[in-house]
């Protein structure tokens, strides 16, 4: 059981909290807060308690994606997060992700703070088209498609690339994106533009 009680998490969300893998490196653990169990599950209404991972739901669906992404894709790199495994820890069951990181070992920048920091460029325009384009060829269910869910990074599949860390997975209870491969491509483009615009919006003027 991995020790994390005492431990900073390097990130914080609405729902986990992000914590270094207290062995390798090139590992997180990602946790469901305590918070976000109390909130999102002992105080859901009954309906909402019905899975029967209970909290975990979260896990089970990003594995689940990310296991049918790959087979999709021919087995090709994958345009989300690698999912490595399950591990309990002293404050829950931890997902084991591998991190998407700078040259030098850091957590890779999202593709907000990106955009902040080098402008919106026709490298950044290139790698966007790129991460789109996987996106579709793994028929990847992007549900929460946004600046901050996506970083730009390398790990040990190879990069710099755009990677989609966290909000992949089918989240409807009736599955429709599942069910047809060309509505999920259509409700991905949506997201995807819907994204683009953003991001160019925030993007600092250039000189």
């Amino acid at each position: 059981m991995f020790r994390l009680a005492e431990a900073q998490p390097i990130a914080t969300g609405h729902v986990r909290e992000v914590y270094q893998h207290p062995g390798e490196a090139d590992l997180l653990i990602k946790v469901i807060a305590s918070g976000s169990i109390e909130e999102r599950w002992n105080k859901a209404p009954w309906y909402r308690r019905m899975a029967r991972s209970g909290p975990y739901k979260d896990f089970v669906r990003e594995f689940r994606e990310y296991v049918t992404g790959i087979y999709v894709g021919g087995y090709a790199t994958s345009p989300i997060a690698r999912v490595v495994g399950l591990e309990m820890t002293d404050i829950g069951l931890g997902q084991i992700v591998e991190k998407v990181r700078t040259p030098d070992g850091r957590l890779a920048p999202t593709l907000h703070d990106w955009v902040k920091a080098e402008g919106f460029t026709a490298k950044t325009q290139a790698e966007l088209d790129e991460f789109y384009a996987r996106l579709l060829s793994h028929n990847t269910i992007a549900a929460d498609l946004h600046a901050w869910n996506v970083v730009y990074g390398e790990d040990s599949r190879g990069g710099p690339r755009l990677v989609m860390i966290d909000g992949f997975g089918e989240k409807n209870i009736i599955p429709h994106c599942s069910m047809n491969r060309a509505h999920n491509a259509s409700r991905t483009k949506k997201k995807y533009e819907r994204m683009l615009r953003r991001t160019k919006a925030d993007a600092p003027p250039t000189s």
